[in-house]
């Protein structure tokens, strides 16, 4: 079994296709980042992410299957799954070999492939519709979420075009990342931890909100089961909504 270990960065990932390609053909072949190995085994490969190399690996990808494919592997990247690396690189492998099409095939690793995609879009487009911001006392519009996939880099691009003239942060709690836009450009940050100050209105405003909707709320008709079908109950937890 061939063990390839890195850095748990994109252009770690990309660093180990090209230096595993010899490898490609074998069906075992293991791709994990170090962070999640705690005892490596003996026969461990270990790659050091090389930028140059990250490159050549993306102008192959674009040039020989397609820029849309690229994506696809961006996107895959952003889930949570713990067999993530290796399916990419599966995948990657077999694309180069019999094109794109291999994603419209029930190949394994191109239908694993694809169903983490749609997961990780899945949540995002939830969370497009879910994001609150409160106002900060220095303006800055605030928002946090726990999403289970990495989507907070997807998500900039959104808020950016809908938000252009204001300063606003999303604080991914569970990975401690979060992303400051001050109305020019947009940068993430890992952070051990947050104090916040609301503004004055915010914290009227919030109260207000909550007050109206607890107030047009018909207790006999409460349908948990029903609001957890909608959405689920994990996605509760940062609602302004007493829920």
């Amino acid at each position: 079994m061939a063990n390839y270990y890195y850095d748990g960065s994109f252009d770690g990932l990309l660093t180990v296709i090209y230096m595993a390609y010899e490898n490609r053909e074998n069906k075992i072949l293991r791709v994990s980042a170090k962070v999640e190995q705690l005892i490596l085994a003996l026969d461990a490969i270990h790659v050091i992410t090389d930028f140059s190399k990250a490159r050549r690996v993306e102008k192959a990808i674009c040039d020989k299957i397609s820029y849309n494919f690229l994506n696809n592997i961006r996107t895959c990247f952003l889930s949570c799954d713990k067999n993530k690396d290796t399916i990419i690189i599966h995948t990657v492998y077999k694309a180069l070999k019999q094109g794109e099409e291999i994603l419209n095939s029930l190949d394994e690793h191109a239908f694993y492939m694809n169903k983490l995609v749609k997961q990780v879009l899945s949540e995002r487009h939830k969370y497009l519709g879910l994001l609150r911001f409160k106002e900060m006392k220095d303006g800055t519009m605030f928002s946090t979420i726990e999403p289970k996939n990495n989507i907070l880099p997807i998500l900039i691009s959104h808020f950016k075009s809908r938000m252009k003239r204001e300063k606003f942060a999303i604080f991914d709690k569970g990975r401690k990342t979060v992303v400051y836009y001050d109305s020019k450009k947009a940068e993430i940050f890992f952070v051990e931890s947050l104090e916040i100050e609301w503004s004055d209105e915010e914290i009227e405003y919030s109260e207000l909100w909550k007050t109206f909707h607890k107030s047009i709320s018909i207790k006999e008709r409460e349908n948990k089961k029903l609001q957890q079908s909608n959405l689920p109950k994990y996605y509760w937890k940062h609602l302004v909504e007493d829920m």
